[in-house]
């Protein structure tokens, strides 16, 4: 296969061999090493053969002598057909456009995916990566990938992973990062526990410090629950400050009150349905419709980006975008009391366990109708932890004085 590519590429001749001499003719190609292949003698006097293009021009030389005719049956191979394309000089040109167009594809970056954890900034990610030379249209060439590396991870403090992956003509950065963290309390500090909000103590659990209250105690907000300032514990011991830690779980009562109208706006699609189109070559944006993209409130928006590719790796920088418009009628629908209990329950529970370190124990709610609105009013009790730390200004209380011994108070 390889070799007959090879004798394509170099282009051979189909020849018909005439005269009363083709033995001679035979004796000739032999001695000047000019190799005939698919030979095919037909008459005495005739025999086809296929020739190198190559030894048909040195045959021309020797003709003479043998008393024999040659006439080409046939050209193949890529000489004759560059031969018989070169006047046609618009094939020429858009073969160079397209050799071109091929050869900006591979060596610069069309395509920008990202992988950003939410944890970081995606647009300062892209904007610094922007300022190094990573954008659309970048010489390939000219990323280093391990330079801009190292840059991102100093840009970025709470990044613990960076990589810029380059596929073909397609970049895809890769990123993660931590919260930041929660600044340490000073565990030098004096601090105590105190009371976030009020509630009926269920258990208290001090890790440090001395605790004030106990199981049944009704505390309200800002009440100390642990304190800093440790009493002695033996006879002859002495005061000391701490950093209170420890946790106090209470039972706690949380009222809420919401409304929702009863007759709401409900969509009804009417069939109708609109599209635009858009061209986008590189950074630039060409619209092919007439007015702005800007709609009412009567329709919903869909966009659908579509990117000419032949791989994963090898993107075109050419992108259409469709904006469908699917328009919709507002239509009042009515609704009762009974029919938004449910989603109105657990609505304000939901909140309220997401708000709480603690549980929801159990609840009483009344839903009624009022001015065309449903109205929720809640109790809800809960067991919760509500100590949280905070500055204790406590001081070391000072041993009494003594008088001295002997003196006697003064008479009047």
């Amino acid at each position: 296969m390889i070799g007959r590519l090879w004798r394509l590429a170099r282009g051979q001749v189909r020849v018909r061999i005439t005269g009363a001499s083709l033995p001679r003719f035979l004796n000739l190609c032999a001695y000047h090493s000019l190799t005939l292949r698919r030979m095919k003698r037909t008459a005495w006097n005739e025999m086809y053969a296929t020739l190198s293009l190559e030894d048909f021009r040195a045959l021309r030389r020797y003709m003479g002598r043998t008393g024999c005719r040659v006439h080409i049956v046939r050209r193949r191979g890529a000489p004759f057909l560059a031969a018989r394309l070169r006047p046609r000089k618009a094939l020429w040109g858009g073969a160079l456009l397209l050799a071109l167009t091929w050869w900006v594809l591979c060596t610069r970056v069309w395509a920008i995916e990202t992988q950003v954890s939410p944890a970081l900034s995606e647009g300062e990610i892209l904007a610094q990566l922007e300022e190094m030379g990573v954008r659309i249209g970048a010489p390939i060439s000219s990323i280093d990938t391990h330079r801009i590396r190292w840059k991102i991870l100093q840009l970025q403090p709470n990044m613990t992973f960076f990589a810029l992956n380059i596929r073909g003509n397609s970049i895809t950065v890769l990123a993660s990062g931590a919260e930041p963290a929660e600044p340490l309390l000073d565990q030098e500090a004096v601090t105590k526990v105190v009371a976030a909000r009020d509630g009926v103590v269920e258990s208290v659990h001090a890790l440090d410090g001395q605790a004030l209250v106990q199981a049944g105690d009704a505390v309200q907000t800002g009440d100390t629950l642990i304190s800093g300032l440790v009493p002695p514990t033996r006879e002859e011991g002495s005061y000391r400050l701490t950093h209170a830690q420890g946790t106090v779980e209470a039972y706690t009562l949380h009222e809420v009150q919401s409304a929702r109208a009863l007759v709401t706006d409900r969509k009804t699609y009417t069939g109708k349905v609109r599209r635009q189109y858009a061209l986008v070559v590189g950074n630039k944006r060409l619209n092919l419709y007439i007015g702005s993209g800007i709609t009412g409130g009567t329709c919903d928006k869909i966009m659908e980006t579509r990117t000419l590719h032949l791989s994963d790796s090898v993107v075109f920088p050419v992108s259409l975008v469709v904006q469908t418009y699917v328009f919709y009628e507002r239509a009042p629908a009515e609704q009762t009391v009974d029919e938004m209990r449910v989603e109105m329950i657990s609505r304000a529970l939901g909140d309220i366990a997401a708000a709480i370190d603690g549980t929801v124990e159990r609840h009483e709610e009344t839903l009624t109708a009022e001015n065309g609105a449903a109205v929720l009013r809640m109790r809800v009790h809960a067991l919760e932890q509500i100590g949280v730390e905070a500055a204790d200004d406590s001081e070391i209380p000072q041993p009494e004085t003594e008088g001295t011994e002997g003196e006697t108070a003064p008479q009047t």
